[in-house]
């Protein structure tokens, strides 16, 4: 039994220093990525080391994480496994997202699976993690459905990530006592899920930058140093290979912003 439990020991050790370790590697690939994005083979190669040798690892982590919680009876170490294991989920979030950015340059070679689902049901279901985040950060959040049967055609996995950054955005720069709305509408032909925050908004130079790759602006930057500037360029890639929009608006800086994604309604 001891020899067990050392064991378990040892490897709640070794998960977390390998997931440092990741971490570290990735940003400073991210890092070096965004010096030298202009140079393609350097950013394939950087793609291919981390498709090839960071998804093995991490998928390695997880299995083990999972593992060990099912046998944790100890409950501080087992919320100290799950604090690694969402940490690792991160990082796969991650690796996904820069071969996510490789797809969106070749976007022949992207693989999208495409299904149709009922569009209020599916926001209301990403949207609903997302609560205890705004409630914990007190921020009023409310999801809107206008029009009930919306059906559209879409890869699932990749809207998924489209709402999350949206939403993920919409909490970061939105400050405590203040307002995020998510609503779902249709307009003719077209089905459209507007997120609506109250924060840091954007000036009109920022506007038409927003969705370039590694843009961040200077206010963003001030209350969020970690980002890279990815997810609005992943989300536009999307939207587009859905033959769909993404679009944003704001009356400037501090005044909030709308981001509008616009799908095609099918029957």
């Amino acid at each position: 039994m001891s020899n067990y439990l050392a064991w378990q020991s040892d490897n709640f050790i070794t998960i977390f220093i390998g997931l440092v370790l990741l971490e570290i590697l990735i940003l400073v690939i991210l890092s070096l990525w965004k010096m030298f994005h202009n140079n393609e083979t350097l950013k394939y190669e950087f793609i291919t080391i981390i498709a090839h040798k960071y998804r093995t690892p991490l998928t390695q982590v997880k299995w083990l994480c999972e593992n060990l919680l099912n046998s944790e009876k100890d409950e501080y170490k087992k919320e100290s496994l799950r604090n690694i294991n969402q940490s690792n989920d991160k990082l796969i979030k991650l690796t996904n997202s820069l071969i996510e950015i490789t797809d969106s340059d070749r976007s022949a070679t992207a693989s999208y699976s495409f299904e149709t689902v009922h569009l209020c049901d599916f926001v209301r279901l990403v949207a609903e993690p997302y609560k205890t985040l705004f409630h914990e950060k007190n921020i009023f959040f409310s999801v809107e459905c206008v029009a009930e049967d919306i059906k559209v055609k879409i890869d699932k996995q990749r809207i998924e990530f489209v709402l999350q950054s949206l939403l993920e955005n919409a909490c970061t720069y939105t400050s405590p006592g203040k307002n995020v709305r998510v609503i779902v509408e249709r307009s003719f032909r077209k089905g459209l899920v507007s997120v609506i925050d109250q924060g840091i908004g954007l000036s009109g130079g920022d506007l038409s930058r927003i969705f370039t790759k590694f843009f961040r602006s200077d206010s963003a930057r001030r209350v969020d140093t970690e980002g890279f500037g990815i997810s609005l360029f992943l989300s536009k890639a999307i939207m587009r290979r859905h033959k769909g929009k993404i679009q944003v608006s704001s009356d400037g800086p501090e005044k909030g912003a709308k981001f509008e994604l616009i799908l095609k309604v099918v029957k």
